[in-house]
């Protein structure tokens, strides 16, 4: 069977990605490894639909899959539509929306069927022609009734599946000269706003370290050094973190690694720091949500602000990088608190810093508590495609946290994520006139997007400097 696997253009910072899907590189490997022909149109690589068009009918597939996220999800539902006006390939939709979703997918677009939960086999199982009805983790058509499928059973050997070796992608057009890894699936945690057991279910897995270092190595032979892990638990098992820490250091590596994706701050220690340290790992981003217990208590977070307080002095401590995400407006939250929890950012020497407003995911805890406790002030069909324009406005608000305040929070934790920027990017002597600009809302966001245009080359000089200074020692 031949699939064309296409990755939709897609909102961001930067005019296009650091580096390529992991989903699809494990869709893709699998699909080779089983001998079906695959091809990739990744179209945050400034593939326009004409040229998306003509890929279609020089390879001529025999299902198209493609990936959506919930943010901008229409773009997606648009754009199966026009491919449909053009082609009768079955159209295969997956990816976290169509987790989340499932049947609404087929009830506001064109798509033929619906693979939710992991779709390795799931996806092997279309190739193999096997029927609809039979396919579990499918979500199709049967006569114009919507029919669902029961779950796949969660792949527990993740050793089992073929890591990406991204044959089919264009990785010279990335941004960054960068594999990105999956070391774990599932998550074992239960906190309100996330939809991550949603996507890939409460069974928590993990691969051996082995096989991740026969990843590193398979990668490390071709010539990349940088690695991020897109991970939000790997030193939730200080043992297995630090057997990978040892097999990269007995050979020999000498990479870089960085956990960008929000680390528990209650689960690192300073054994763990030192061997990572040593492995190469060099940035710690830590999702800290709030500094208010109450807060931190509502949202299941099971943290504490001294935990995240110890982990962030830690990584500094041993002269590495940190980031702290925060977030504005979760249940229980207030003007008070957040200005309680800025204090506490501004007092924690992060190298970088986001405050976002929070988003509830359909599906998730934290939206049903909004639909009891707030007042959305646009509904999801909006707020989910339309983001990139309401960021600084929130999507609902509380009594305790109306609406107007919300922006103020916004605007005073963007401008703290801009001055640790400036600061990081030029110095602090350099940038005083630049973090004296930003107080300004306007320049501030003309700022910004200077800013994000510049932070690749900015973090490939950085890195350049860490690798040198690795090396010596």
């Amino acid at each position: 069977m031949k699939f064309l696997l296409v990755n939709p253009p897609a909102m961001g910072r930067y005019w296009k990605p650091a580096t390529p899907h992991v989903g699809f590189g494990y869709l893709a490997e699998t699909l080779l490894a089983n001998k079906h022909q695959v091809e990739i149109a990744d179209m945050r690589l400034n593939i326009s639909f004409s040229q998306l068009v003509s890929r279609i009918q020089k390879f001529r597939p025999d299902y198209i899959g493609i990936t959506a996220a919930s943010l901008e999800y229409q773009k997606v539902y648009d754009l199966v539509d026009k491919i449909k006006e053009g082609f009768s390939i079955p159209i295969i939709m997956g990816g976290p929306h169509a987790s989340i979703v499932k049947e609404q997918v087929l009830q506001y677009s064109k798509t033929d069927w619906v693979v939710y939960g992991e779709g390795e086999k799931t996806i092997l199982d279309i190739a193999r022609r096997i029927p609809p009805a039979r396919i579990k983790g499918l979500i199709w058509r049967r006569k114009g009734e919507i029919v669902i499928n029961p779950p796949r059973e969660l792949i527990f050997d993740l050793d089992d599946l073929p890591f990406p070796k991204y044959k089919k992608f264009s990785l010279d057009k990335y941004l960054e000269h960068k594999i990105p890894l999956i070391g774990e699936r599932g998550c074992p945690y239960g906190c309100t706003y996330c939809a991550s057991r949603l996507i890939l279910g409460r069974g928590f897995r993990r691969r051996s370290p082995e096989n991740i270092l026969e990843e590193i190595k398979y990668w490390y032979k071709r010539g990349y050094q940088d690695f991020g892990f897109n991970d939000d638990e790997f030193t939730g098992d200080a043992e297995w973190a630090e057997k990978i820490c040892d097999l990269i250091i007995k050979n020999n590596l000498k990479t870089t690694f960085e956990l960008r994706t929000g680390v528990r701050v209650d689960k690192l220690n300073e054994n763990l720091l030192l061997k990572m340290k040593e492995a190469g790992f060099f940035f710690f981003a830590f999702g800290i949500e709030s500094a208010d217990q109450k807060v931190l208590n509502l949202m299941k977070k099971g943290t504490t602000p001294t935990q995240a307080k110890r982990a962030v002095k830690l990584v500094n401590k041993h002269g590495l990088e940190s980031s702290g995400f925060f977030m504005i407006g979760l249940p229980g939250d207030t003007p008070v608190k957040f200005r309680k929890t800025l204090r506490f950012a501004k007092g924690l020497d992060l190298s970088e810093v986001r405050f976002y407003n929070t988003v509830p995911y359909p599906g998730t805890e934290l939206y049903d508590w909004a639909l009891k406790n707030g007042r959305f002030l646009y509904s999801p069909e909006v707020y989910l495609n339309k983001y990139d324009r309401l960021q600084r406005n929130p999507v609902f608000e509380t009594d305790d946290f109306p609406v107007e305040e919300r922006r103020k929070a916004f605007d005073l934790g963007e401008q703290f994520f801009v001055e640790r920027l400036i600061v990081k990017t030029v110095g602090e002597k350099l940038g005083r006139p630049l973090i004296f600009l930003c107080k300004n809302n306007f320049l501030r966001r003309i700022i910004i997007k200077i800013g994000f245009r510049l932070t690749p080359w900015v973090r490939k000089i950085q890195k350049l400097r860490r690798k040198l200074l690795h090396h010596e020692s």
